[in-house]
């Protein structure tokens, strides 16, 4: 091999360059079969000479890869500025905006004078506000023309987009503007459903008779009669249901709608006095107090805003800007200060609701509202329940009745007489087809009354001895008769 090399340099001369030979497929065969074989009289050195290896070499010879630092050395990478799927989302939405980029940022620097564009695409766009690392590595693009013009629309956009000075203020001074109706909506109503089932809870005569009822309950089941507990944590109010009684057919809170009713029925509308207590139940103070917070901030970001316009007119779009939000400013600042006033009233009257009860005033308002309102919805289902059952009863006891009365289920007179009589009750009224089948009897004895009392008066006079015979007989026909008369009355007005 070192003869080879020094007598044919063809073979090194591959060496000396930084690039490689390609490779022939094929299947060495060893030095010692070949010796024997057609291969030992074969000398291609001769007819590799002849050979045009400058030809070979540009054909078939394969440059090893070297990484150059000049300009121009080469193809350059592509650069992703976007994140793929940030860039992918953000061009499906410009796309639903149905204008250029040049466009959409001319409505941006004239904050949408025109309203243009509608409240959830602006909160759209503000999703996809440039960051810090991309708005550094689209500067370093600046002089990169090659590379600018390869930009997708996304990167172009955002690339646009910082030349807009104060782009992402812009973009955050007009959802705020365009939203503030809105939040203000959400807000002040749940701010006040605080602030009024607070002081419901504190002032309720009814709530407080309810909760005296309750405690003696507890008492006398817990320690008997003269009880040792003073008050009770509003949590008890959720369990009351949880009692039953012996037989496991009736709550203790069944039964202690039905003392109301029968023994304090003043107690009954407790829950008109305490009427927010549902609402404020559903109010999350932290969500709200972050929803208050980011409406201040927001208004002070906006008020620094327009102050800083204001100090440098010079700058492109500061007057539209000012044009747009001072006004705004001057409008909102009654409805700012009012909010602020309602948050610090409302948390003066519910710490001032939470201690009346002995609560922790760290306590959510959907706990300490929720006991309240679990209690009033939990006794409105017991009220209800009650009066199923009552209703239930009745038919029953209407049931049974027709039972009785029915020709299929006619009874003796003696079993008759212990059933209750439909007169006994004004509630009760006679129905129309008994009446009817009580008329003609009732002619039966008017007539027989009229024909008695005809005989009497218009008889021949007897004389002394007959008259008294027959006056007594006469007597005792007509007692005879009454008591007749009498009997199949009673039975017909039973029946």
């Amino acid at each position: 091999r070192l003869l080879r090399s020094i007598f044919f340099p063809y073979t090194t001369r591959f060496r000396s360059k930084q690039w490689y030979q390609r490779r022939v497929r094929g299947a060495k065969l060893p030095d010692a079969k070949a010796a024997n074989s057609i291969w030992k009289d074969v000398d291609e050195i001769d007819m590799v000479t002849m050979l045009n290896l400058d030809e070979i070499d540009d054909l078939f010879q394969s440059k090893k890869s070297v990484k150059k630092d000049g300009p121009g050395d080469g193809k350059k990478k592509a650069i992703k500025i976007i994140d793929a799927k940030r860039a992918q989302n953000f061009t499906i939405l410009l796309k639903k905006f149905k204008k250029t980029n040049e466009q959409l940022l001319e409505i941006v620097m004239n904050c949408d004078k025109g309203d243009e564009i509608t409240l959830d695409m602006w909160e759209q766009l503000l999703r996809y506000i440039p960051t810090k690392e991309e708005v550094q590595m689209l500067n370093d693009l600046e002089n990169d023309e090659e590379t600018l013009a390869s930009l997708n629309r996304a990167d172009r956009y955002f690339l646009s987009a910082t030349s807009i000075y104060h782009y992402e203020e812009r973009i955050k001074a007009v959802n705020f503007k365009k939203k503030f109706d809105e939040r203000i909506k959400n807000i002040t109503p749940k701010i006040r459903a605080l602030i009024k089932a607070s002081t419901e809870v504190v002032k309720s005569e009814k709530l407080k008779e309810m909760l005296t009822l309750l405690l003696g309950f507890g008492n006398y089941f817990n320690f008997g009669k003269r009880g040792n507990a003073m008050g009770f944590k509003l949590e008890t109010l959720t369990k009351i249901c949880d009692t039953k009684s012996a037989d496991n057919q009736l709550t203790l809170l069944v039964y202690i709608v039905e003392t109301v009713e029968m023994i304090f029925p003043e107690l009954d509308g407790f829950m008109d006095e305490i009427a927010h207590v549902p609402v404020a139940a559903k109010v999350a103070l932290a969500e709200l107090k972050a929803d208050v917070n980011d409406l201040q901030g927001g208004n002070r970001l906006l008020i620094k805003e327009v102050d800083h316009m204001q100090k440098n007119p010079t700058l492109k779009g500061a007057s539209v800007f000012q044009q747009q939000f001072k006004g705004f400013l001057k409008d909102i600042s009654e409805t700012m200060t009012e909010l602020e006033q309602m948050m610090g009233d409302m948390k003066k009257k519910y710490t001032i609701a939470t201690s009346h009860f002995a609560e922790s005033s760290n306590v959510e308002p959907e706990t300490f509202f929720g006991y309240f309102n679990t209690f009033i919805l939990q006794y409105t289902d017991a009220k209800d329940l009650l009066v199923k059952k009552r209703e239930e009863e009745e038919k029953k006891k209407r049931k049974q009745l027709a039972a009785e009365t029915s020709p299929s289920g006619a009874s003796s007179p003696t079993m008759r007489s212990h059933s209750p009589s439909l007169l006994s009750s004004p509630s009760s009224p006679i129905p129309a087809e008994l009446i009817v089948d009580l008329l003609p009897s009732l002619e039966t004895l008017e007539q027989q009354d009229h024909d008695l009392l005809m005989n009497d008066l218009f008889a021949p006079q007897p004389d002394a001895k007959e008259a008294a015979a027959l006056n007594t007989g006469s007597m005792r026909r007509r007692r005879k008769r009454k008591e007749q008369s009498s009997s199949v009355s009673n039975m017909e007005r039973e029946r």
